[in-house]
């Protein structure tokens, strides 16, 4: 009897408490998906007790300029100054891609007032040229201020080089930047060899556009050598002073 009773009680609670559960309650707010474009500006009537859940959909959009540089006529101009950087690889790789695919323009006028920075930046900014003009365009470099160390065979590679009057640049080594700790001796071989080819390349690319041949940019290079426009003029790295 008494098992009877505790039966019964345990089943009742069992009961009690699902009931207690019961189905969710309508006062919950209900989600509202609403997908947009990027662009567009949608207006949504949502009933009481409902909420918006945001979602947006961004095209595939095609490729634009970068903030450096911009088009005017038939011509498009690109700016490269302060210390050089992958970013600014990126940007003209980037433009160039836009110019070829997306206009006729094939006429492009440098900006080019730099420091220097990264020796592979500049290199790279270099080969970039290059491949442009194997592509059919035609660079024009505008130097101004100052074109030094990792700028130099940015400026040297152009279709046509111009300068105004007070542009300085330098030639120098290129250095190591490196965070102190051991090293071996076959690190610094290997440094070494790094080192060996970067210079190679630094000083092919302004032997093959300029008047002096590789013995003298080398000799120029060792010592850090600072000359005007009208020096760069008669070595052949300057077409024309402004």
């Amino acid at each position: 009897m008494l098992k009877r009773i505790l039966l019964i009680t345990i089943l009742g609670l069992v009961l009690t408490g699902c009931a207690a559960l019961g189905p969710p309650s309508k006062s919950q707010p209900q989600e509202v998906i609403v997908k947009v474009e990027a662009s567009e500006k949608a207006k949504v009537d949502v009933k009481p007790g409902e909420f918006i859940a945001k979602s947006m959909e961004v095209p595939n959009q095609e490729g634009h300029l970068s903030q450096l540089s911009f088009i005017s006529r038939d011509k498009a101009f690109v700016k490269i100054f302060s210390g050089l950087s992958v970013s600014d690889v990126t940007r003209l790789w980037n433009d160039l891609c836009v110019l070829e695919n997306n206009t006729n323009i094939r006429d492009v006028n440098l900006f080019i007032n730099s420091p220097g920075g990264d020796a592979f930046s500049g290199l790279a900014l270099a080969d970039q040229i290059e491949r442009a003009q194997r592509k059919g365009f035609r660079v024009t470099a505008h130097a101004s201020g100052i074109v030094a160390s990792a700028a130099v065979p940015v400026f040297a590679v152009c279709n046509i080089r111009l300068a105004a009057p007070g542009t300085i640049f330098m030639v120098h080594e290129a250095a190591l930047w490196k965070w102190p700790g051991r090293e071996t001796a076959s690190d610094i071989r290997s440094q070494n060899e790094l080192m060996h080819l970067l210079r190679e390349r630094y000083i092919g690319k302004l032997a093959t556009n300029s008047k002096l041949d590789k013995t003298k940019w080398e000799q120029l290079e060792n010592k850090t050598t600072w000359f005007s426009a009208e020096k760069a003029k008669e070595w052949g790295l300057v077409d024309k002073i402004e």
